[in-house]
């Protein structure tokens, strides 16, 4: 998941007392506006151009999905009401629900989730790499789509879930000013201001209505955490993530704190594995060394408050292909890391620039650098403003970095981060090992399928494609008189997941 660093000065904390009172009730008996916080800014309002990450919530008043992931992460009926696989499990027939309509008056028919499909998918970013094993859309009837897939895959159904699954209005597919969904919301021009604030109004004509309880909701971009804190206290807001560091502190003040692990995995992620801008990571032994550069446990101590789980693999316990035995393959051990650089060619080590991560993770970032200096490499950091640290990220500025990542299923990892077309994978590496396991992945079924992921898994750990610390805890905070539930394979709770305390 992509993850924003800036600092948010003290005047953008100020809200409208309108938005402010998420349990506060209107003239018709129910609540009247939630106020979120998010760390990182909204991408565009083009779904072609939509990431995976956070930034979903900003999409989520206005687009319905296809399917709806439930609490406990399994597709449920949405804008499709039923769905089937053929016997090759390669063709997804939908079922469309009947009278729904995009808030410019277009019905939601099968031209138009074949339209929307088609437009996400010819895209760069990370939801389109979700859909990729789509080949075609075909339109059966008005309520009634076929989508056509190169290769079985389980992510299907939670991707249509998520921001790929997301419907637009056709006419506004490419490149809109404003969204124009389907969605419980409709985006409220006039009180949103782009880059800090954005408020959304209830769709009167929404089918399912009742699930959405608040009039009104409110998303508003605070990267700092302690900004962020502070505002949750002072009763600005009614929910956002929390430092694990100020649980105790939040939870003091009568907040409500709930901690999870979605399965994001955060450490050392090294983007330039065949060494194009630094030689030395081309070399399977200085990548090794710089897994035994770390204390994960410690690091977990220091920066997570204990809470988190130490790992060296990038699939999560319960994804498909974890191997807990592989959290056993490399140990925290400088001199270890030393012999290996030696070995390597670099008994002296060597010099690589990083993005710097220290205004929203001073801790992650301290650990990375100090840690990676106590083996010989010399680290400069480079300072950019928020709005360019990813960009400059995913353009293959830097060689490797501070980062975590997370998704619904592991094959949704392997889609982000272990191919050569990964969006998280900015100077596109691969292999033909790893790229032939991919292969015969996408065609596996069953316990063949399993089994082939764990090799994967074992491949990519033994190369030391990254050098993974933890499995994160999350912490998210909400006002008293609102509840949340935290989801599986997302950082950030959807919004269909909160309501007010009944009373």
């Amino acid at each position: 998941m992509r993850k924003t660093v800036a600092f948010i000065g003290a005047g953008l904390l100020t809200v409208a007392a309108t938005a402010c009172s998420g349990g506060t009730p209107t003239g018709g008996g129910g609540d009247s506006t939630l106020t979120l916080a998010q760390s990182v800014t909204a991408t565009p309002w083009d779904l072609a151009k939509a990431s995976m990450g956070p930034e979903a919530q900003y999409y989520q008043p206005v687009y319905d999905t296809l399917i709806r992931i439930d609490t406990k992460g399994e597709p449920t009926p949405n804008l499709a009401a039923s769905w089937s696989y053929d016997k090759a499990q390669t063709t997804l027939t939908l079922k469309l629900r009947d009278g729904v309509t995009f808030t410019d008056g277009t019905p939601l028919d099968a031209d138009a989730v074949r339209a929307n499909l088609l437009h996400t998918k010819s895209g760069t970013a990370s939801a389109a790499g979700e859909i990729q094993d789509i080949t075609g859309v075909d339109v059966v009837d008005a309520r009634t789509v076929a989508v056509k897939l190169s290769h079985p895959t389980p992510a299907l159904l939670p991707a249509l879930g998520q921001v790929p699954g997301m419907m637009a209005a056709p006419a506004s597919l490419k490149d809109p000013k404003t969204p124009i969904g389907s969605g419980p919301y409709k985006l409220d021009t006039a009180a949103t201001t782009a880059g800090q604030t954005y408020t959304y109004t209830r769709n009167a004509d929404y089918w399912n209505a009742k699930a959405f309880p608040y009039d009104r909701v409110v998303i508003k971009y605070l990267a700092d955490p302690t900004a962020r804190t502070n505002a949750l206290m002072s009763g600005q807001l009614d929910g956002a993530t929390l430092n694990l560091n100020r649980v105790k502190t939040v939870e003091g003040r009568g907040l409500k704190v709930s901690t999870y692990q979605p399965g994001d995995v955060e450490g050392l992620y090294i983007w330039d594995r065949a060494g194009k801008k630094v030689p030395a990571l081309g070399k399977v032994k200085v990548r090794q060394a710089l897994n035994h550069a770390f204390d994960r446990r410690a690091i977990i101590k220091a920066a997570k408050t204990g809470l988190g789980r130490p790992t060296t693999q990038l699939f999560a316990p319960g994804e498909e292909g974890h191997d807990a035995a592989l959290d056993a393959t490399y140990s925290y051990d400088p001199a270890k890391a030393r012999k290996l650089l030696a070995e390597a060619g670099y008994p002296n080590g060597f010099a690589v620039t990083l993005p710097d991560f220290s205004a929203a993770f001073p801790q992650e970032q301290a650990a990375l650098t100090q840690s990676l200096k106590d083996i010989g490499v010399k680290v400069t950091l480079d300072t950019l403003p928020s709005d360019q640290i990813f960009s400059s990220m995913l353009a293959g500025k830097y060689a490797m970095s501070y980062f975590k990542l997370g998704a619904p299923t592991a094959w949704d990892k392997v889609q982000l981060q272990l191919t050569g077309k990964s969006t998280w994978n900015p100077l596109k590496y691969t292999d033909a090992h790893s790229a032939d396991l991919v292969a015969r992945i996408g065609d596996a079924t069953g316990a063949e399928r399993t089994a082939l992921m764990k090799e994967l898994n074992t491949y990519v750990v033994d190369q030391a494609w990254n050098a993974p610390w933890d499995v994160i805890a999350y912490a998210y905070a909400t006002a008293p008189d609102v509840s949340v539930t935290p989801q599986p394979g997302t950082q950030f709770p959807p919004i269909q997941n909160f309501a007010p305390v009944a009373k």
